[in-house]
């Protein structure tokens, strides 16, 4: 891991970028709802993969960058922003995901470049965001109907096996800039070849978002958000950075046969 974080801080804009963005989501949500919510005992384990948040480790939708935010709380005029950072979400994610490939690859990073694969792989992530959201809907609503709470568990259980499986999926669609049908089916390729390792990144990750999460809930206050933001930039980023050395290794052995 030594290795993984000396990458992460020799390339600072791969920790710029998700500060920038969870800033930018944080303000939106004080203008949009003031700061909702209150200390709790709460943990949530993530699976999320690209561009980290403290959105994804918070089960308050304080940040603006989760569809989560979109509640009945939230006028309908609202909506323009919280869907024009969604949309920079999906911008982001490629040209995030690009720079970790190239800081693993040892390629220079900038912001030239991250506008680039940005501006290449935005439509593709918009599209894989609104097939996970259906997805996710469908199959919830069908199980609860059919079998009440049980069926809520189970969706939620048939949900962390699927992200597994596919847990390279978006890397898969930056990198072997493959379409979103393609790319499900190359990342459980990826997955196969390397599902022990792969494990020990996907633990890690799970265990260090469950950490920051338990505490961002207990400390839950404007204070204790703004101080996840730059840690979950770190963690996350480093994490990150595993996953996409993995991944490259993967290739080039498979290149090599």
């Amino acid at each position: 891991m030594k290795k993984v974080f000396r990458m992460l801080f020799k390339n600072p804009l791969i920790l710029i970028y998700p500060i920038v963005l969870d800033t930018l989501s944080f303000i939106l949500g004080l203008i949009i709802v003031g700061f909702i919510g209150s200390p709790s005992f709460s943990v949530r384990l993530i699976l999320e993969m690209g561009v980290p948040s403290v959105s994804y480790v918070s089960n308050i939708p304080q940040l603006v960058n989760q569809m989560q935010f979109m509640g009945d709380t939230v006028s309908v005029r609202a909506w323009i922003p919280v869907i024009f950072v969604l949309l920079l979400m999906a911008f982001a994610q490629g040209g995030y995901i690009a720079s970790l490939n190239h800081v693993v690859e040892g390629r220079p990073i900038s912001i030239r470049q991250f506008m680039m694969d940005g501006k290449k792989h935005w439509v593709r992530f918009i599209f894989f965001f609104m097939i996970i959201t259906a997805a996710k809907t469908a199959m919830t609503t069908l199980l609860v109907a059919f079998l009440g709470a049980v069926g809520l568990f189970l969706s939620l259980i048939i949900f962390v096996i699927l992200r597994i499986i596919f847990i390279y999926v978006e890397f898969c669609i930056v990198v072997d800039q493959l379409n979103v049908n393609v790319a499900f089916r190359q990342s459980i390729r990826y997955f196969q070849a390397t599902s022990f390792s792969t494990s020990g990144i996907i633990i890690a990750m799970m265990i260090s978002s469950g950490v920051i999460s338990l505490l961002i809930h207990q400390l839950w206050s404007p204070v204790a958000i703004i101080i996840a933001i730059p840690i979950c930039a770190v963690v996350l980023g480093a994490v990150q950075i595993a996953f996409m050395q993995q991944l490259c290794q993967t290739k080039h052995l498979q290149g090599n046969r």
